[in-house]
């Protein structure tokens, strides 16, 4: 299960803490808890005082596009697909969740202390090389440029891209 908030830590704690948060946690490592947590369906726990929340906790706890996507029962769990070779090994991830025949939940993270481009090969999703896809950016609500048989992002330290692929015939 996924614990979020941190509400209740000490001033002094805080004091410490990167940015205004509290247990020390980076909006994008907010954004990218709870990617992988909607991705895997795994339960949450809201530990924060819901009248006080930042603008990344809410952004996340209210975004309806992830809450549908991990609520939805119609397809298993998402699970880690690759690792991605970065200059820093094992810290750049794939990971995915197929949501029908023609799309997918998919995150790329970057747990490095650098940014990294990150891609996604589409063999991983049972995709060939010249299948096109649309990628729809679920935290920006957004539509990015069409892909071709991957997806690449540059992806923060800490942080996840996480993106709907939905394959396009056209």
């Amino acid at each position: 299960f996924l614990q979020t908030g941190g509400q209740g830590c000490s001033a002094a704690m805080a004091h410490h803490t990167k940015g205004s948060h509290c247990p020390g946690m980076t909006d994008a490592e907010y954004r990218t808890e709870f990617s992988i947590w909607s991705l895997t369906q795994s339960p949450l726990i809201v530990d924060t005082d819901v009248r006080n929340m930042t603008a990344v906790m809410k952004a996340a706890l209210l975004n309806e596009e992830i809450l549908e996507i991990h609520q939805s029962t119609d397809t298993p769990p998402g699970e880690f697909l690759a690792y991605w070779p970065c200059s820093e090994p094992t810290r750049c991830q794939v990971w995915g969740r197929k949501l029908n025949e023609s799309a997918w939940l998919v995150a790329l993270t970057n747990l490095g202390r650098k940014a990294h481009k990150i891609s996604l090969d589409f063999s991983h999703l049972d995709w060939t090389k010249s299948d096109r896809a649309v990628p729809r950016d679920v935290w920006a609500h957004g539509f990015l440029e069409p892909a071709v048989g991957a997806f690449t992002s540059e992806v923060a330290s800490h942080d996840t891209t996480l993106v709907i692929l939905a394959k396009n015939d056209n």
